[in-house]
């Protein structure tokens, strides 16, 4: 993917601050993490993963040493407050029961990764697989990624966890995907989630294209970024063909005016 005119490294694109990865498994209920289910859970799934190190469990926290990285698992035997939920969940046009299913939990687990050997992506594959796991082998009904923020139900985070991989990156679990109506008919599709990477934002607006497409879109746009590095300067023209054209702009945000954004209009 990707045609240029031009190609050089953005300067301007905000970094993450600590390889630091945390995600939230809502549960029903609060019992005792699985220890033994969730490890065997990552094996049988990542057989290319080594096993797991160092693993201490002690009251509520399992913690333990996994392909250099450290995991701690923290059980919380309460919800997590609705104010953080709520719009991740009003947001998940790809789960209409989110709203109903996450008001319901009673507990969670902070599912915590410092990997500091590790780049941005391999760190977040690694979060990705561990939360998959907590999530399979526990009383789960909801994953809250709080990067995005967005929320996914657990049955299909677990699916998708499993077909993941440095080229097919997960982005539906890691990004919001957000499409708005503008004043003039048009939409907006803006992404939420790409600065944990070091990238800005993007924003495609829909001139001639159907808004259903935004979101296709979206995803193969920030996958070329976290392929590639932040290589798309203002004025720089990207497409998935020779013939197809889309011009870049660095331009303030629609949403977050404080903020500079990849917009690009199709």
């Amino acid at each position: 993917m990707g045609f240029f005119r031009k190609k050089s490294v953005e300067v301007d694109a905000p970094k993450p601050q600590r390889n630091l990865g945390l995600a939230m498994v809502t549960l029903d209920r609060a019992r005792p993490l699985p220890e033994g289910a969730l490890l065997a859970f990552l094996l049988d799934n990542w057989p290319e993963l080594p096993r797991a190190k160092e693993v201490r469990q002690e009251g509520d926290t399992l913690s333990f040493e996994l392909d250099g990285a450290a995991v701690t698992l923290t059980l919380m035997s309460a919800p997590i407050p609705w104010r953080d939920l709520e719009g991740p969940a009003r947001a998940a046009w790809h789960w209409p029961e989110a709203a109903e299913r996450l008001k319901a939990h009673l507990a969670h687990v902070i599912v915590a990764v410092l990997a500091p050997g590790m780049d941005r992506i391999a760190t977040m594959l690694l979060l990705t697989r561990v939360v998959a796991a907590v999530a399979a082998t526990t009383d789960a009904n909801g994953v809250y990624w709080g990067e995005g923020p967005v929320v996914n139900a657990p049955d299909d985070f677990v699916e998708e966890a499993k077909r993941t991989s440095r080229e097919r990156l997960p982005l539906y679990l890691w990004l919001a995907f957000q499409l708005s109506r503008n004043p003039d008919g048009t939409f907006t599709l803006a992404t939420s989630g790409m600065r944990s990477f070091g990238f800005m934002e993007l924003e495609l607006v829909a001139l001639r294209e159907k808004p259903a497409t935004l979101v296709d879109r979206a995803f193969n746009f920030a996958h070329y970024l976290l392929d590639h590095g932040p290589v798309l300067k203002d004025g720089d023209t990207i497409g998935l063909s020779a013939q197809e054209r889309f011009r870049i702009r660095h331009v303030p945000s629609t949403v977050e005016p404080s903020r500079t954004v990849y917009r690009i209009e199709l």
